[in-house]
């Protein structure tokens, strides 16, 4: 067994916190069938982030023949939002309604907290770091999608009208972006570098559905020819000129990305195998 440690640990947190287990389990599986090679990276004793990736094995043929080259690496740390927190902060409860409407708030302050708590731990890395962020509460369809990504990044819109009349214009104030922030005089400036991009995981019976939020100047920049077909929205222009801030997909048309849920074997654990997997969330809404 490679890392009983990492093993023991994984068991005491499916224990104590299931979310936190599906984020790990989930954010694994998914950069496996992403063919980037995934390897468990942080200590018991140290920390550090969850997962260290290599881009040079682009398939399972690549995975056997390549040489992994280390500018091809990057990190990942996978973490979650709190079940409660979510329905709190959002109005929707973690439960499955049968065709009753409601208003609801976005995440994006939650999704900017959780940056904001991971920026450090990410920052001493010489390579890409990933914060994937996942959550199977019963309406994360409707709160983690491209919609939720785009005022990740810009933070919440605001409809502003001139006092006397004029044509009304949309603001926003940058307070729960992830990557941006106002400066002296107006001016646009980035913050918490040390992180690439974000992931925004949601988690279903059998599926998880990702899309990535990239940042415009990161410390280290991820090469997203190693996440294909994850749609990333981005600043369109940096920096911005006249404070005008427009953004654009790496893809047309995006949806988020899905990756059936599959079971992780990890062979060298015994001769036949283990299998480490977690119970699947209850059905989720739409299912």
């Amino acid at each position: 067994m490679n890392h009983p440690a990492n093993f023991d640990r994984f068991q005491r947190i499916r224990s104590a916190s299931r979310e936190s287990a599906f984020a790990e389990a989930v954010v694994f599986q998914m950069l496996d069938q992403l063919c980037v090679d995934p390897h468990i990276n942080d200590t018991v004793q140290f920390g550090g982030a969850d997962f260290i990736c290599n881009g040079s094995y682009r398939s399972p043929v690549l995975r056997r023949l390549a040489t992994p080259n280390p500018q091809d690496r990057f990190v990942v740390e996978a973490t979650s939002l709190d079940l409660d927190a979510v329905a709190n902060r959002s109005g929707i409860p973690n439960e499955v309604e049968d065709g009753q409407g409601r208003a609801f708030s976005l995440l994006t302050h939650s999704v900017r907290n959780k940056a904001a708590d991971k920026a450090t731990q990410l920052a001493n890395y010489d390579m890409p770091r990933v914060l994937a962020i996942a959550s199977s509460h019963a309406g994360i369809a409707t709160l983690f999608n491209t919609f939720a990504a785009q005022w990740c990044l810009v933070s919440n819109p605001k409809i502003m009208t001139p006092i006397g009349g004029g044509p009304a214009t949309q603001i926003t104030d940058l307070g729960s972006s992830v990557f941006l922030k106002t400066g002296p005089a107006g001016t646009i400036e980035v913050c918490r570098q040390s992180i690439s991009a974000i992931l925004l995981v949601s988690v279903h019976a059998d599926r998880s559905c990702v899309c990535g939020i990239l940042h415009p100047d990161p410390a280290r920049t991820l090469n997203i020819r190693f996440l294909p077909n994850v749609p990333f929205i981005r600043i369109t222009k940096w920096p911005i000129v006249d404070g005008s801030i427009e953004t654009e997909w790496v893809i047309g048309e995006p949806e988020e990305r899905l990756f059936r849920h599959q079971r992780v074997t990890l062979p060298e654990l015994e001769p036949q195998g283990i299998v480490l997997s977690v119970d699947p969330p209850a059905v989720q809404a739409g299912d």
